[in-house]
């Protein structure tokens, strides 16, 4: 299926009754509650939220609804698939027309919506919408779109490949929505004591969009109910910021590595301690740096006399030979570690 096709699964536009209008339950928005809501409840929270006072504003502006809402027809009714935010707008300017509150408009002004019956399966809307909102015009929040990501995987066999085509991105940041989403999905079964668990996608977004934390969970998986931990003893403050000091604590060498996830694991630990362990550690080691930067210009001034010492000298040749084998390996420690935190 191509994009071309999914775009052509609605016929419209034609104008139907406010009244006959019904949000949807099954909205992005919402799938993380435990409880299907009704068309009240989801009224309310719509309503709370400062986008749907912005497009009051702006529907008053200028007077008509500028955009279709995308419907399915359902037994007689409309259910809204896209427009669930601008439904709700109209219908509270519906009810402060009719209350006096506005008066710039006749009653009835708002009550015929212009809308686009959608009539593809349940698939091709999926489809249809993720193109809206997840690499559209009007995208969702990020976890709002991983989840309908998410969705398109499992609930409709895509891949990862398919999906990036559909919605015009890449496949590794269709794979880091997914198992960020499920990452997600699996704090919030863990922690149900945690009724807002869909604002911590954000965490699990920072820990698969690094390499090296990827890495990491990738080497063992045990390594991301490490973090699910982490994120629900509250080790992390500051999302973003603290997520990647974390990804350079998984990145510092051992045993400074294990020191600093020590800290981390004490009662009163958390990532920024535990980041400014291995910083420190690296001041206190600016002294060793400058050490071998004498030993590196003494080298360059060994005499060939000197050399000719430790020819008649195995002991000389021995340290020679080992000194070669550790700076090798200094090296490639230090490639390694430069690798893992691009």
């Amino acid at each position: 299926m191509s994009l071309a096709k999914v775009s052509k699964i609605f016929d419209g536009p034609q104008d139907i009754a406010l009244k006959d209008l019904v949000l949807d339950p099954k909205n992005v928005r919402f799938k993380h509650l435990p409880a299907q809501m009704t068309d009240k409840q989801i009224e309310e929270w719509l309503l709370d939220e400062q986008d749907v006072r912005q497009l009051i504003k702006q529907i008053l502006r200028v007077g008509y609804l500028e955009q279709p809402i995308f419907v399915i027809e359902e037994s007689g009714k409309y259910i809204v698939k896209e427009g669930n935010r601008r439904t709700v707008a109209l219908r509270e300017i519906s009810r402060q027309i009719i209350t006096g509150k506005i008066k710039k408009f006749d009653k009835g002004h708002f009550d015929i919506v212009p809308v686009m019956v959608l009539n593809g399966t349940e698939k091709e809307i999926d489809l249809f919408l993720g193109t809206i909102h997840v690499s559209g015009p009007k995208e969702w929040a990020a976890a709002n779109k991983a989840g309908h990501i998410y969705d398109l995987i499992e609930r409709h066999s895509e891949t990862f490949e398919s999906v990036g085509e559909y919605l015009a991105m890449t496949k590794r940041e269709v794979m880091n929505y997914y198992f960020a989403s499920q990452a997600t999905q699996t704090y919030g079964k863990r922690y149900p004591e945690d009724k807002n668990y869909l604002h911590k996608f954000s965490f699990f977004a920072e820990l698969y969009g690094s390499r090296v934390l990827r890495t990491w969970v990738d080497e063992d998986p045990s390594n991301l109910d490490k973090f699910i931990e982490l994120v629900a003893k509250k080790k992390f403050s500051v999302t973003y910021r603290d997520v990647r000091k974390f990804a350079k604590v998984i990145a510092i060498q051992e045993p400074k590595c294990s020191q600093a996830l020590a800290i981390l694991d004490q009662e009163d630990g958390n990532v920024e301690k535990a980041f400014d362990f291995i910083t420190e550690s690296a001041s206190h080691n600016s002294n060793t740096w400058k050490k071998i930067d004498g030993i590196y210009k003494l080298l360059k001034e060994m005499t060939y006399e000197e050399y000719s010492e430790a020819v008649k000298d195995p002991q000389k040749k021995f340290l020679l030979d080992d000194l070669a084998k550790l700076t090798s390996k200094m090296n490639q420690d230090f490639l390694k570690l430069q690798e893992g935190m691009r």
